[in-house]
């Protein structure tokens, strides 16, 4: 078997995968996520339930607001305001709308 040397955005998005994997045991088919390295090689896929995707856009959505009130010199030492969850829901399914062709 020949050795197979793993460059650090390999590693990187391998533990991307795993914590897409980790978000929930529900069979429920929200989307399909397929992450791709630099080379063009596929590192791996998941399928996510409508609430992974929902707690993944959360998530990301409090570390963007975070990053550009930093970047613009906000003061960021009190806790990020929470997100309201049924609005980026309620998001996600007009994405899937248009997407879907729908709307």
């Amino acid at each position: 078997m020949a050795d197979r040397s793993f460059s650090d955005d390999d590693l990187r998005l391998y533990d991307l995968l795993q914590q897409f994997l980790s978000l929930s045991n529900s069979t429920e088919h929200g989307g399909t996520l397929i992450l791709i390295s630099p080379k063009g090689s596929i590192v791996g896929d998941c399928t996510l339930a409508p609430e992974d995707l929902v707690a993944a856009t959360d998530a990301l959505l409090k570390l963007n607001i975070q990053r550009a009130n930093q970047a613009a010199g906000v003061d960021t030492s009190d806790e990020l305001p929470e997100v309201d969850e049924q609005e980026v829901a309620a998001m996600i399914s007009a994405l899937q709308d248009l997407a879907d062709g729908d709307a």
